[in-house]
């Protein structure tokens, strides 16, 4: 005999089915549901049209967990590979100011560099993935515009030939107080620069 459950976990509902196959017969040996009840706050929220529900809230968190998860075990991996080819970035590398380090990045461009300054600036790429496009990016409003921005600022730098350590460089030397944070470039800027 074999027996399958069925789980259809949503934000706001479970659905469950069990089916027993033997013989070539099959067999629904139980299903149902169960709705999650909305809190008090939740369905004000609901009724303003704000329709994001506790569940859909704890998703958004573990969604950052695992985010920064990866970005751990990346960092790791690379931190074996520097140390293994004797890569490793001393003390004074690791607390470069943030100038001095957009300007290491800009120079590794065009100069060389010794293997750990090239550690450090691998760090400092590592820190960012860059914004991969799918395919639903066109149907909401908002995310349109924001990739709009990610596309114009990228067009910036291929116009003015410049990789993104270069042109965060060049703006963080005119402007001291220049927020390189909010700049976002699509991941293949991050891999050309690389």
């Amino acid at each position: 005999m074999k027996i399958t459950l069925g789980l259809d976990l949503g934000i706001a509902s479970i659905g469950w089915a069990v089916i027993k196959e033997e013989n070539g017969k099959i067999h629904i040996d139980g299903l149902g549901s169960r709705i999650i009840d909305f809190e008090d706050s939740e369905s004000t929220k609901f009724g303003k049209g704000q329709s994001i529900s506790k569940n859909a809230e704890r998703t958004k968190k573990r969604t950052a967990r695992k985010c920064y998860d990866r970005y751990i075990i990346r960092r790791t991996l690379l931190t074996e590979f520097f140390r293994k080819h004797n890569m490793l970035p001393d003390e004074h590398l690791i607390k470069l100011d943030a100038l001095d380090l957009w300007a290491l990045r800009a120079k590794a461009v065009n100069e060389k560099v010794s293997l750990p300054e090239l550690a450090r600036i691998l760090y400092h790429i590592n820190q960012k993935r860059g914004y991969k496009t799918v395919k639903g990016d066109t149907e909401d409003k908002d995310l349109k515009e924001y990739v709009a921005a990610i596309v114009s600022r990228n067009q910036i730098l291929k116009n003015e030939g410049l990789t993104i350590g270069q042109y965060l460089y060049k703006n963080l030397k005119e402007d001291r107080k220049y927020r390189c944070k909010g700049q976002i470039f699509p991941r293949k800027a991050y891999v050309e620069e690389f």
